[in-house]
């Protein structure tokens, strides 16, 4: 009896044994479970599809423990949904953005992470552009991973230039006059659409950057100037010119960007004002960037400036470390010098120190190089918010013929003063 007592007890003891074996194995085992479900929701536009999925999935096999997820949105969707999720505190792990007013909302607001020691410790400063850095830092604190330094330039089709003989206009006055070229040989001039107001807002402030030159244009970006002055008055009255006598496509107010896109890629329209992102547009739409080029908006000022801004993915402000770290180790791969490399022919203008090029976009090296001349902040980012909607509301009622130039100047100007005081 004592010898089965003793087999009893050392059967016990191996049982004992073994479980405490198989529950490390199990816990371990949920760990790795754990770190296998790790994951990491990124918005972004649904037009960065065709390059952001085959970089995620290179990610996640390279990272095994994390899985990237993909919602794309077009550009308005986007904004609007995160908003809402703001607001409602369900924002994604990571998020394209834009800088300026647009970006600085979700820092001053206390949802992103602040990555000033992170960028200092792994010298995102070697591998990111300055200015593109100091585009995505708010308060001193930087807000977002730098993903595109973006400058824009007046493209057109290179056949229909050719087929009237005009030559990029070195002057807004030969601007003027390739525009009456073009209507009278019944080719729409001005490729833009006033839908949600920014597509339209691109023409608008350039032509104010020729009526009010680079300082007043600066002072009135930054609310330190008037906008009742009379170089905006001039800017409305412009615009108004150029709509009344056909420029711009029919019912243009109203039309989406896209609706026009079409037109401009086979030669129908003639002017359309874009960014680098224009040549990975026109090869996912099927057509070949070599095909059109671009000038910078004659202003007639020295320096001669484009509109630019930076794009960023800025992080979710996250209380468990694991997430965080798996998020911006996603967003320094998506930005990083291999990924632009392997897609460079769809990436657009990547914010690093030293770009590669890719004779597939062709454009976006040399509009880099123009924003390097002279630029200044684009206005739907450099304005708040309210300010820009009113901006927008404005420019459509003076193209709809209900308000004169000086009542949009005035209503732009009173949404200046609310601001200020609030």
């Amino acid at each position: 009896m004592a010898g089965f007592g003793k087999r009893q007890e050392d059967s016990v003891k191996k049982k004992i044994a073994l479980g405490i074996v198989l529950s490390a194995c199990l816990i371990s085992g949920m760990a790795l479970s754990a770190e296998a479900k790790i994951k990491v929701t990124l918005w972004g536009l649904s037009d960065q599809k065709v390059f952001l999925e085959p970089i995620l999935a290179d990610f996640m096999k390279s990272n095994p423990g994390i899985e990237a997820e993909f919602s794309p949105y077009s550009i308005d969707a986007l904004k609007q949904a995160l908003k809402v999720a703001a607001s409602s505190k369900t924002l994604p792990d990571l998020w394209y953005t834009w800088g300026g007013s647009l970006g600085s909302f979700y820092v001053e607001n206390g949802m992103t992470a602040d990555l000033t020691k992170i960028a200092q410790d792994r010298n995102w400063a070697a591998k990111y552009n300055k200015a593109a850095l100091a585009l995505c830092t708010y308060g001193g604190k930087l807000s977002g991973v730098p993903y595109h330094l973006q400058a824009m330039g007046v493209f057109y089709p290179k056949d229909l230039m050719a087929k009237y003989k005009l030559t990029p206009p070195k002057t807004f006055s030969e601007f003027e006059a390739n525009l009456k070229t073009l209507k009278a040989a019944k080719v729409t001039p001005l490729a833009f659409a006033g839908k949600n107001g920014w597509h339209l807002m691109r023409l608008t402030e350039v032509v104010l950057e020729h009526y009010a030159g680079p300082k007043l244009h600066d002072e009135l970006l930054g609310l330190k100037a008037s906008w009742n002055d009379p170089a905006v008055i001039k800017t409305f009255d412009k615009l108004k010119e150029w709509s009344e006598a056909g420029y711009f496509p029919k019912g243009f107010v109203e039309l989406d960007p896209q609706e026009v896109e079409t037109n401009f890629y086979q030669g129908a329209m003639a002017y359309n004002i874009e960014g680098p992102w224009w040549d990975s547009n026109m090869l996912s739409n099927g057509f070949d960037p070599a095909t059109q080029d671009f000038f910078p908006f004659p202003t007639d000022q020295k320096p001669l400036r484009s509109s630019s801004f930076a794009e960023m993915f800025q992080v979710s402000n996250q209380s468990d470390p694991a997430q965080l770290d798996a998020a911006i180790k996603l967003a320094e791969y998506i930005t990083g010098v291999e990924t632009v490399a392997k897609y460079a022919d769809t990436y657009g203008a990547p914010a690093l120190a030293k770009a590669p090029a890719s004779s597939k976009s062709p454009h976006v090296l040399p509009l880099l190089d123009t924003a390097a001349k002279g630029n200044f902040l684009i206005g739907d980012q450099a304005l708040p918010q309210e300010v820009v909607q009113k901006l927008f509301e404005a420019t459509d009622k003076v193209l709809l013929k209900m308000w004169t130039s000086k009542e949009a100047a005035a209503s732009i100007q009173t949404a200046v003063d609310a601001y200020k005081k609030k």
